[in-house]
């Protein structure tokens, strides 16, 4: 697999709208969240996120790993993933809903692009969705050789969460035995 010893990961969950992207991240810090660095709990280690619309004060210190989350897709806000980070100073970590559309595959690109190794959740069917669909714009086969590529459906939440919370322990704990 390309880019598996890299020092920054985008864990990315796709799907149509509706489908359960704003949920996972609810689930997985378990409150409603907004865009922004956070704070989550990851195994015994607390991994420090900055929090956008907070105080300092609620961070406390200084961040070792910056995690970014960001709550609503690109593609939704009409925004340009390239005009939103500053190249020269990238969060190590990326938490990231695209939307299942062509511009989301330019948003995942931009990740592989600028050294990100991808696990990318597909939420299909969706949450508000009865059938699945069809991946007629072949993001698992572009984008398998970058990560992880995992199918999940957007009604339960419990298994995909767990998932996630899975790669990032692995991810994390590959990075300290280096």
């Amino acid at each position: 697999m390309k880019s598996m010893e890299s020092e920054k990961i985008a864990i990315i969950v796709l799907g149509r709208p509706n489908s359960g992207k704003s949920k996972t991240w609810y689930e997985l810090f378990g409150r409603t969240i907004r865009t922004g660095f956070k704070r989550l709990q990851v195994g015994a280690q607390i991994v420090a996120l900055f929090v956008k619309n907070g105080s300092f004060e609620e961070m406390g210190g200084d961040p070792e790993i910056e995690v970014f989350v960001r709550n609503a897709s690109f593609e939704e806000y009409g925004d340009e993933i390239e005009d939103y980070f500053d190249e020269d100073n990238l969060p190590r970590i990326v938490f990231c809903s695209v939307q299942y559309a062509e511009k989301g595959l330019r948003t995942i690109q931009w990740f592989c692009d600028n050294g990100y190794q991808l696990h990318i959740q597909w939420l299909n069917p969706g949450y508000r969705h009865s059938t699945e669909y069809q991946d007629h714009l072949e993001f698992e086969k572009t984008f398998r050789q970058f990560g992880t590529f995992s199918v999940h459906s957007g009604k339960e939440v419990v298994n995909r969460t767990e998932e996630i919370r899975h790669r990032l322990t692995g991810w994390l704990a590959e990075r300290s035995s280096l």
